[in-house]
Protein backbone atom coordinates (compact mmCIF):
# COMPACT_ATOMS: atom_id res chain seq x y z
CA UNK A 1 0.00 0.00 0.00
CA UNK A 2 1.11 3.36 -1.07
CA UNK A 3 1.47 6.28 1.22
CA UNK A 4 -0.45 9.23 -0.27
CA UNK A 5 1.92 12.18 -1.73
CA UNK A 6 1.36 15.71 -2.08
CA UNK A 7 1.89 16.76 -5.39
CA UNK A 8 2.73 20.56 -6.43
CA UNK A 9 1.35 22.06 -9.70
CA UNK A 10 2.69 25.18 -11.20
CA UNK A 11 1.03 27.25 -13.62
CA UNK A 12 3.54 29.32 -15.03
CA UNK A 13 0.88 31.45 -17.27
CA UNK A 14 -1.03 33.06 -15.20
CA UNK A 15 1.28 36.05 -13.53
CA UNK A 16 1.88 36.49 -9.67
CA UNK A 17 0.19 39.69 -8.00
CA UNK A 18 2.88 41.96 -7.15
CA UNK A 19 1.75 43.13 -4.23
CA UNK A 20 2.47 39.99 -2.21
CA UNK A 21 3.87 40.13 1.25
CA UNK A 22 7.85 38.96 0.53
CA UNK A 23 7.72 40.95 -3.16
CA UNK A 24 9.91 43.70 -2.05
CA UNK A 25 12.10 41.63 -0.28
CA UNK A 26 15.76 40.82 -0.80
CA UNK A 27 17.55 37.88 0.03
CA UNK A 28 20.08 37.74 2.93
CA UNK A 29 22.69 37.95 0.33
CA UNK A 30 21.88 41.13 -0.74
CA UNK A 31 21.75 42.41 2.82
CA UNK A 32 24.73 41.47 4.39
CA UNK A 33 28.45 40.35 3.63
CA UNK A 34 29.25 36.80 4.84
CA UNK A 35 32.31 37.67 5.30
CA UNK A 36 32.24 41.21 6.69
CA UNK A 37 29.96 39.35 9.19
CA UNK A 38 32.64 36.59 10.03
CA UNK A 39 35.23 39.41 10.55
CA UNK A 40 33.12 41.82 12.50
CA UNK A 41 31.96 39.07 15.12
CA UNK A 42 34.34 39.06 17.14
CA UNK A 43 33.73 42.58 18.21
CA UNK A 44 29.84 41.90 17.80
CA UNK A 45 30.45 38.74 20.54
CA UNK A 46 32.93 41.16 22.48
CA UNK A 47 30.28 44.32 22.89
CA UNK A 48 27.58 41.86 23.91
CA UNK A 49 29.33 40.21 26.76
CA UNK A 50 30.54 43.16 27.97
CA UNK A 51 26.82 44.47 28.02
CA UNK A 52 25.59 41.62 29.51
CA UNK A 53 28.58 40.69 31.93
CA UNK A 54 30.29 42.45 34.33
CA UNK A 55 33.61 40.33 34.22
CA UNK A 56 35.21 37.61 31.58
CA UNK A 57 35.17 35.41 34.71
CA UNK A 58 31.28 35.31 34.91
CA UNK A 59 31.10 34.61 31.12
CA UNK A 60 33.13 31.64 31.60
CA UNK A 61 30.65 30.56 34.24
CA UNK A 62 27.49 30.79 32.49
CA UNK A 63 28.77 29.74 28.95
CA UNK A 64 30.67 26.72 30.85
CA UNK A 65 33.70 27.34 29.00
CA UNK A 66 37.69 28.21 30.29
CA UNK A 67 38.92 31.23 31.50
CA UNK A 68 41.12 32.13 28.95
CA UNK A 69 38.07 31.53 26.25
CA UNK A 70 35.87 33.73 27.72
CA UNK A 71 38.76 36.48 27.84
CA UNK A 72 38.90 35.69 23.88
CA UNK A 73 35.44 36.65 23.73
CA UNK A 74 35.36 39.65 26.29
CA UNK A 75 38.51 40.59 24.06
CA UNK A 76 37.51 40.04 20.75
CA UNK A 77 39.90 37.66 20.07
CA UNK A 78 37.72 34.94 18.70
CA UNK A 79 34.03 34.59 18.41
CA UNK A 80 31.62 31.74 20.38
CA UNK A 81 30.71 29.06 18.61
CA UNK A 82 27.27 28.27 17.40
CA UNK A 83 26.37 26.28 20.51
CA UNK A 84 26.69 29.12 22.58
CA UNK A 85 24.87 31.70 20.20
CA UNK A 86 21.75 29.25 20.52
CA UNK A 87 22.45 29.11 24.73
CA UNK A 88 22.69 32.90 24.71
CA UNK A 89 19.54 33.47 22.40
CA UNK A 90 17.19 30.64 24.30
CA UNK A 91 18.20 32.54 27.65
CA UNK A 92 18.65 36.00 27.29
CA UNK A 93 15.28 37.70 25.66
CA UNK A 94 17.14 40.84 25.12
CA UNK A 95 19.81 39.03 22.76
CA UNK A 96 17.87 39.20 19.75
CA UNK A 97 17.13 42.83 19.73
CA UNK A 98 20.66 43.80 20.81
CA UNK A 99 22.09 41.65 17.47
CA UNK A 100 19.59 43.27 15.66
CA UNK A 101 20.64 46.81 16.66
CA UNK A 102 24.30 46.20 16.09
CA UNK A 103 23.55 45.04 12.76
CA UNK A 104 21.51 47.79 11.28
CA UNK A 105 24.11 49.94 12.88
CA UNK A 106 26.44 47.84 10.67
CA UNK A 107 24.58 47.82 7.22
Amino acid sequence: MSRPRLTLIVNNEVPCPQNAAGAGQKSWSNQFDPYALKVSAPDLWSAYFRARFCSPREVALFCDVSFQTALNWWGAVTAPASHIALLVTMTDPGAPEFFGQAMEQAA
